[in-house]
């Protein structure tokens, strides 16, 4: 009887020991070579948002004392506490940025006489990524080509953009275009498990159907949108594939017609 008892009480510490310590189990895996399963890393980038002794207290410092009063968005950039990036795991964030959007606007391309704006989003390679990746040093999610029928040289008000780390390991990014007598606004995000999603002026995208996005303002103050499959493409090859697009005859005929601004 004394074995028994001894052989259940050494059990029952063995699946205290097990309990006490899977949480940590799954930290200690995000820092080691091998990324663990993206159910795990969300998981945990959940739990630990809710964790102030996780919290990057300087980055919340510094976005508390960040002012901008140029519009970038539809949102206002929200100061929330966010947990330290290599929380995540190290190595598994290693930057953003886009590609189109330089501030002043002065990004553009025609067709005939039309005017085009365009920007898209770039989440740059980490140890989430990869493999993914290959060679390419950081990927595109999200691309944004936009007919206008005017720019403001001086003020630049007729354009805004940026992309936001904050919800890592998930990525926002959000921009607008003025034309004369209208705005469109759009979000782009993507997720850890590298499903993307976009909402112009309130339309969803899908972006596994395409992540290009064309939208023609009409002169009766609607929208058209196309939705366009495009390959994995970088930062770097974005340009190149915009350029050979808009020679298409079905995207210039899509930016041409009567009806359009």
């Amino acid at each position: 009887m004394n074995k028994l008892l001894m052989i259940l009480s050494i059990i029952t510490v063995l699946s205290c020991t097990d309990m006490s310590t899977e949480k940590t189990d799954v930290e200690q895996n995000a820092n080691n070579s091998d990324v663990v399963s993206s159910d795990s890393l969300r998981a945990l980038a959940v739990e630990k948002r809710q964790d102030s002794s996780s919290w990057d207290t300087d980055m919340f410092k510094a976005d508390l004392s960040f002012t901008n009063n140029k519009s970038t968005g539809p949102f206002t950039f929200g100061v929330f506490p966010v947990p330290r990036y290599d929380i995540v795991g190290k190595g598994t964030f290693a930057g953003l940025g886009n590609f189109g959007y330089n501030g002043s606007g002065t990004y553009f391309k025609t067709i005939n006489d039309k005017t085009i704006l365009y920007n898209s989003f770039f989440v740059k390679k980490n140890r989430l990524n990869e493999n993914r990746l290959q060679k390419r040093n950081d990927e595109i999610f999200f691309q944004i080509l936009v007919l206008t029928d005017t720019i403001d040289s001086v003020n630049f008000s007729h354009v805004g953009s940026e992309i936001i780390s904050r919800n890592h390991p998930d990525y926002v990014g959000q921009g607008f275009y003025k034309t004369k007598n209208n705005k469109i606004d759009y979000v782009a995000f993507t997720t850890l498990e590298h499903e993307s999603y976009a909402i112009v002026n309130t339309r969803l995208f899908n972006l596994s159907f395409g992540k290009t996005i064309l939208i023609a303002p009409q002169k009766d103050g609607s929208l058209r949108p196309m939705q366009i499959e495009s390959p994995q493409l970088s930062s770097e090859e974005i340009n190149q594939f915009t350029d050979k697009l808009l020679k298409e005859e079905r995207v210039m005929k899509f930016f041409t017609k009567p009806d359009n601004i």
